[in-house]
């Protein structure tokens, strides 16, 4: 055979191979698969692009930032520093701000003084964004939350918030709004807070001065049923008359022994020297006798007995005073504390108004709904072939 027979039969085989291929055509899952694309991702893609680019209303922003801020004291008086001493909560205020900026109480105060309705309703053909005629206030609360946002930063006790409105000066009018009631639930909190700290130093105030009133009754008790000033007056008394006895004893006894000397035993001086020291050494034997025995006491205690009870009369009056002069110097701190604003609501930066609209963000919309249908489209038909494949 050949080169030009080889070739030849070479191209009848081509030919008979390429008539052997059955012809392609469109089937109903082909025309199925374009129809459910069309439907799925094309028509509300396009829908939802010309509801953005000619329906949506534009929507402008205004931003604040804010923070809690507390003064603190440090008492002066060292010794009374751990009664008086006041400290700083604007981490937890910055919790409760965050959470009343959100709240349901503020939107209903707002929405009484600025009337809402009114301003998330400024274009009633947007349907989407806007909030809707006469909202009860669960779609308003719903509603607020999407067209407010607030950010706090722990590390800096710092908050932010963002207003989103349909006209520039309602979204200053919401974030001013916002400030002027966060402004007024701090000083409601401090002003709480200073009623309690001057009604708990008042309370301590007049439980020490009831106690010390009530220790210096007992002590002047104390002194008259004893019919003593102190206890330690009345022992250097009868000290000191002792060693007076005991000085006449011994100036007696010298005098005796002189006049023995020259005297015979019938001189009347003897006698009369003999008699006083008797008496010096009677008196001395009483006065030793009636040492620690209340002089002129109602009742025979010992002296050492009211002395340990006078001590701790005097140990609890100490403490007494000690006790109301900290209360006093706390009551007056709480006074010093009440007449301040020692907590207080500092803006850093106040409501901005927009020149220009910002939201609602066309493209990126745009771009996050078309691939959101095709992404549901893609899913649904991997899910249908993979149903089919398996029959």
């Amino acid at each position: 055979m050949n080169a030009t027979a080889h070739i030849a039969t070479i191209a009848d085989l081509n030919t008979a191979a390429v008539a052997e291929v059955p012809e392609t055509r469109m089937r109903a899952r082909h025309w199925l698969l374009i129809g459910s694309f069309l439907c799925v991702v094309l028509a509300p893609g396009t829908a939802a692009v010309l509801y953005l680019f000619a329906l949506a209303a534009d929507q402008y922003h205004s931003s604040a930032a804010f923070s809690v801020r507390s003064e603190e004291y440090t008492n002066p008086l060292e010794v009374l520093g751990a009664f008086t001493q006041t400290g700083s909560g604007s981490g937890a205020d910055n919790d409760i701000l965050f959470d009343f900026i959100l709240s349901q109480p503020l939107v209903e105060k707002i929405d009484r003084q600025l009337d809402l309705d009114t301003m998330f309703n400024r274009d009633p053909e947007d349907i989407v964004f806007s909030l809707g005629a006469a909202p009860p206030v669960e779609d308003l609360l719903a509603y607020w939350e999407r067209m407010v946002s607030v950010s706090l930063d722990g590390a800096n006790k710092l908050i932010e918030v963002e207003v989103h409105a349909f006209a520039p000066q309602d979204a200053r009018r919401i974030a001013r709004a916002i400030i002027a009631e966060s402004e007024a639930l701090v000083n409601n909190l401090s002003q709480i807070a200073r009623e309690d700290a001057t009604r708990f130093a008042r309370e301590d105030l007049e439980a020490a001065e009831a106690r010390l009133r009530d220790i210096r009754r007992r002590v002047r008790a104390f002194r008259n049923e004893n019919r003593i000033i102190t206890p330690e007056a009345d022992i250097a008394s009868q000290t000191g008359v002792l060693s007076a006895l005991e000085g006449q004893l011994a100036a007696a006894l010298v005098d005796l022994e002189v006049l023995n000397s020259y005297a015979n035993a019938t001189d009347p001086r003897r006698a009369q020297l003999d008699r006083k020291i008797q008496a010096i050494r009677s008196q001395i034997a009483a006065e030793r006798n009636s040492i620690g025995a209340v002089p002129g006491g109602a009742s025979a205690r010992s002296l050492s007995d009211v002395i340990g009870d006078y001590e701790e009369l005097l140990v609890d009056l100490e403490f007494s005073e000690t006790a109301y002069k900290a209360a006093l110097a706390s009551e007056e701190q709480a006074r010093a504390e009440a007449r301040r604003n020692s907590r207080y609501l500092a803006v850093h930066i106040q409501p901005t108004l927009s020149q220009e609209p910002q939201y609602p963000q066309r493209y990126i919309l745009s771009a996050l709904v078309v691939a959101f249908l095709f992404a549901l489209w893609s899913v649904a038909v991997l899910i249908a072939y993979n149903i089919r494949d398996r029959r």
